[in-house]
């Protein structure tokens, strides 16, 4: 898949939130400030964020697609975070994925009030 295959399904993931447009996050891939996964029926958007502490964690900003092949593409992603130097994986996504990854941990909640 590529970015014009992938666009469609990350526009889906743009709709659940109002801080990125499709064109911001093509520009943060092509610029080398993301990283884009995809599988036959999936994607995802990876970043790395460093912190002044020096704590560096891969952050899977937006997914879209099937479930199962999302779960293979995490393994992947965890993988490759621990290749980069990263402490962890955390996810921006949806309350849902709670309860499919049992391994990942609720640390912080976000709270978010609309002006």
């Amino acid at each position: 898949m590529k970015w014009g295959d992938a666009a469609p399904l990350i526009q889906t993931a743009l709709d659940h939130q109002d801080t990125h447009r499709l064109v911001d996050v093509l520009d943060a891939i092509e610029q080398g400030q993301a990283q884009l996964w995809t599988t036959e029926n999936s994607c995802a958007v990876t970043e790395i964020i460093e912190y002044p502490s020096g704590a560096r964690k891969a952050r899977v900003w937006l997914a879209a697609g099937k479930r199962a092949e999302l779960l293979t593409m995490l393994n992947d992603i965890e993988i490759w975070a621990k290749d980069e130097r990263c402490t962890s994986v955390y996810i921006v996504g949806r309350r849902g994925w709670k309860r499919i990854l049992k391994d990942y941990k609720e640390p912080h909640t976000m709270l978010e009030k609309v002006l």
